[in-house]
């Protein structure tokens, strides 16, 4: 495995580069290698972001295929005051591909990654030997599909990415905070085609540079950025529900769920295509047109097990995601609103009885359902785009019933989790709004502010929000908002933050 770091120095590694060039490498990297990475390295994010970006592709230069697998992402300022990125590329020879995980679990695995480049440009050491941490073990899989198992109630969704051995173009739409949850389902997902032929699939976790989304097989955007969608894609919006998700019934979403390789199916037969990378000569994403990885006539379909796979495998065009969830939110706002009559009901005449009949016998008290009336309340505030609500009727609902809590996580976590924390952000920045404007908070704005930021301690554990998840513009708004509140510290003398530009 080599490297190669590309972000802004005084100085690059070669003679008279400065600004963004490359600082660090393997000097056994060729000369028209290292221009192609460079070329692979631009960062330049849609406006008002800068997400960590992981990307895979393949490359083939001269008489050798190399495998590039990219972490792109912000790195402050530059020593010019500029903004700053760092791209780190590890590059695989075809010779390591057996030994490896896939390249979406060495993403998440690989400890290495750089972060912010310091000190002088240098070559890297010429130990170019593999990792421990990214080395399958003998006799490890990631099949069964766990993760998918966990987020959508069924291992077998795993194959919805290739149904029938076949790579399918996929969009996740999400954001930076369910990376390393996509990561991870990408990597069950190839874990299906056999260790080879997952490193055959080019993925991109975001989008990082100036002509659009790449030329990516599985790739994920921000609900924002909808226009990168081509014909064809399969999209899954984490959104919208998961569990309305379906397995296809082939013998591929079997080996997701016991990890056993279909029957009758050569892994060597597989196409050995992959996604060019994006370069400069590529232009602009809207003339791309990319071929898909596998063409379904090259791949032999796996022998059903039985005549409901059979059925099921002459399906030749899966309904899509997106239009399930449409029909699945329709049926889902006529449930809120049975719910929310009976949840009224409920609470505002909890021993309303019905009036007696002739024969003086009391009639039936009426009950509500208190689960159906949280989940309409949950609902409800998620229509409505109220999300820091809808995480404090998750927190009560958490607590009351745990259980329930713990079967639904799957299903409404993704629908809440991407948004709470800008919501909490832009609730408390309206708190602190009058220390914008040179004045000072009330002790009851104080005491608001302070129950607001606990209540999003609460929220961040039990939703699993760690820093390391939350962009750096809330971070800031939650820094200075404990900041205010400190004793020792005046309010008119705290900073307001650079960037209010919520979403």
């Amino acid at each position: 495995m080599r490297q190669l770091i590309f972000t802004s120095a005084c100085a690059g590694l070669a003679p008279g580069r400065s600004g963004f060039c490359t600082v660090a490498r393997h000097a056994s990297l060729r000369e028209r290698t290292v221009a192609e990475l460079e070329k692979m390295s631009v960062y330049e994010p849609p406006e008002g972001s800068r997400p960590t970006v992981f990307l895979f592709r393949s490359y083939s230069g001269g008489n050798e295929k190399l495998y590039i697998l990219t972490r792109a992402g912000d790195a402050e300022t530059d020593d010019f005051g500029r903004p700053n990125s760092v791209v780190h590329h590890l590059i695989f020879h075809e010779s390591e591909i057996p030994s490896l995980l896939p390249p979406a679990e060495i993403a998440l695995r690989f400890r290495g990654w750089c972060e912010k480049f310091s000190g002088a440009p240098r070559f890297l050491d010429d130990d170019e030997s593999l990792p421990q941490e990214i080395l399958r073990r003998n006799g490890e899989s990631l099949l069964p599909a766990r993760r998918w198992e966990a987020l959508t109630g069924d291992a077998g969704n795993a194959a919805l990415l290739c149904p029938r051995g076949d790579a399918r173009a996929v969009v996740f739409i999400g954001d930076e905070s369910m990376t390393e949850t996509v990561l991870g389902l990408f990597a069950e997902s190839s874990e299906t085609l056999g260790a080879e032929n997952s490193w055959e699939i080019a993925f991109s976790t975001g989008i990082c540079s100036k002509y659009g989304a790449g030329r990516f097989l599985w790739r994920m955007i921000e609900d924002k950025n909808h226009g990168v969608l081509r014909p064809g894609d399969f999209v899954l919006d984490f959104l919208a529900p998961l569990s309305v998700l379906r397995a296809p019934k082939t013998a591929f979403a079997e080996c997701a769920r016991t990890g056993t390789p279909p029957e009758n199916f050569s892994r060597e037969s597989l196409p050995k295509k992959s996604e060019e990378p994006t370069t400069e000569e590529d232009g602009p994403e809207e003339k791309l047109s990319p071929p898909p990885l596998a063409p379904e006539a090259d791949v032999p379909a796996p022998a059903p097990e039985n005549p409901v796979e059979n059925s099921a495998a002459e399906d030749a065009s899966p309904k899509r995601f997106s239009d399930i969830a449409g029909t699945a939110k329709f049926l889902g706002i006529s449930a809120v609103v049975v719910a929310l009559i009976f949840a009224v009901a409920f609470l505002l005449f909890p021993g309303a009885e019905k009036n007696p009949d002739s024969s003086g016998e009391p009639a039936e008290i009426v009950h509500a359902d208190p689960v159906a009336a949280y989940r309409a309340a949950l609902d409800a505030r998620v229509d409505a785009g109220d999300f820091a609500g809808a995480a404090e009727v998750w927190i009560s609902f958490a607590e009351t019933f745990p259980q329930e809590a713990a079967r639904l996580r799957g299903s409404a976590f993704p629908r809440f989790k991407l948004k709470v924390a800008d919501a909490f952000a832009e609730r408390i920045s309206r708190r602190m709004l009058a220390v914008d404007f040179g004045g000072k908070l009330s002790s009851e704005e104080k005491m608001l502010l302070a129950a607001d930021l606990a209540m999003f301690t609460r929220v961040c554990k039990e939703l699993e929000l760690t820093p390391g998840r939350l962009q750096k513009r809330n971070l800031a708004v939650f820094e200075r908002a404990r900041a205010l509140l400190a004793e020792d510290v005046p309010a008119a003398a705290v900073p307001a933050p650079r960037e209010r530009n919520f979403r």
